[in-house]
């Protein structure tokens, strides 16, 4: 009888054993809707980088003294394990769930619906070349170098008011008669005149200039008039800043960019033997933008041994309660104020932290 009862707990116990096997299984095996955000590459913006093979400088500005420096200057990066082509399995998501520094969202959130893996690569590409250029506008503004600025047509939509009369590559330069030297002054001009009553567009065409009549129209469900066209900012710079990265997309890097350029055309050493690490958009004069993926970022700079940790005052509300330990954070609104948290810093004295958010909310 013992033998009987003793044999029972035995299968009983290997039955458990081999459910659980099947479970462990079926989770490795059936992909979930879910992907992992977690802490990506972590670049020094003032080092070398390896490019088919060779080691070239991060950021080069050509034609220019630029003098050294001492330091880490780290641009920080997210990486996002599962897409629809590739999902994650149930299993996998597992470790994340007991580490602060990844989180589980769904794929969606990263790759809308019919948004494919090669569209948002291209999507990220575009964007940091954009950072690229507004960092390098932000930059030599801050040196008080002046920055020319062109708005050109970079695509008309089909049956829009800009149809059949704006061109890619025209340069806007006027609205009825008064210049626009920016998208913001653009945008001003077109809501003023308000849908339905046309505009006389100055533009110039390779090279030659022209005065265009257009109407704005509202589309459904939106508040203010279009034009209908994709407008992008080009920037005539002083110099040209070649910036060297592959492999890394989006427009988080612009205020480390922006803050390498500084760094490089100016006497002296900013960083003074620092390790600083940040994120933020930025535009090309100056204003730093909010970023996603902040926590991961965080524990990102502080895997790295940042001294310093600078992030958007726009995402103040996005810090999470438990932050890295020891981390010194700034959240700053511009490049002067990123510029002056750095210096706070390599003076031995305290930046506004985290109590800029505490003040705004």
């Amino acid at each position: 009888m013992y033998d009987e009862r003793r044999e029972r707990r035995r299968s009983r116990i290997l039955l458990g054993v081999a459910i659980a096997a099947c479970l462990v299984l079926l989770a490795a095996l059936i992909p979930s809707p879910y992907a992992i955000e977690r802490p990506g590459p972590v670049v020094d913006t003032l080092g070398d980088v390896e490019i088919d093979g060779e080691q070239v400088p991060v950021i080069t500005v050509e034609d220019r003294e630029t003098y050294a420096t001492s330091g880490v200057l780290n641009l920080l990066t997210v990486s996002i394990l599962g897409s629809p082509e590739d999902p994650q399995s149930w299993l996998s998501l597992l470790p994340a769930l007991l580490d602060p520094a990844q989180r589980i969202a769904p794929v969606t959130e990263f790759y809308p619906e019919g948004v494919t893996v090669e569209q948002r690569e291209a999507a990220t590409t575009v964007q940091m070349d954009s950072s690229q250029a507004q960092a390098a506008a932000a930059a030599f503004g801050a040196l008080g170098e002046e920055v020319g600025t062109e708005l050109a047509v970079g695509a008309v939509a089909e049956g829009s008011p800009a149809d059949g009369v704006l061109e890619v590559g025209d340069v806007i330069v006027s609205v009825d008669g008064a210049a626009v030297p920016d998208f913001a002054a653009l945008r001003e001009r077109i809501v003023a005149a308000g849908a339905g009553q046309a505009v006389r567009l100055g533009i110039e065409r390779h090279g030659e200039p022209r005065e265009l009549p257009l109407v704005p129209e509202t589309p459904e469900g939106e508040a203010e008039p279009i034009i209908g066209a994709s407008i992008a900012t080009v920037y005539a710079l002083p110099a040209e800043v070649d910036i060297s990265l592959s492999q890394i997309g989006g427009p988080s890097a612009g205020m480390i960019f922006a803050i390498g350029i500084v760094d490089e055309l100016t006497p002296g050493e900013l960083l003074q033997g620092l390790t600083v690490s940040g994120t933020g958009t930025i535009a090309g004069t100056g204003e730093i933008g909010a970023i996603g993926g902040l926590e991961q970022k965080m524990w990102a700079a502080s895997g790295a041994g940042s001294d310093l940790f600078l992030m958007p005052l726009a995402n103040c509300a996005d810090v999470p309660d438990r932050t890295p330990s020891g981390l010194r954070i700034a959240p700053v609104a511009d490049l002067d104020e990123a510029l002056a948290a750095i210096g706070t810093v390599a003076d031995g004295a305290e930046p506004a932290g985290l109590e800029r958010c505490d003040a705004g909310s």
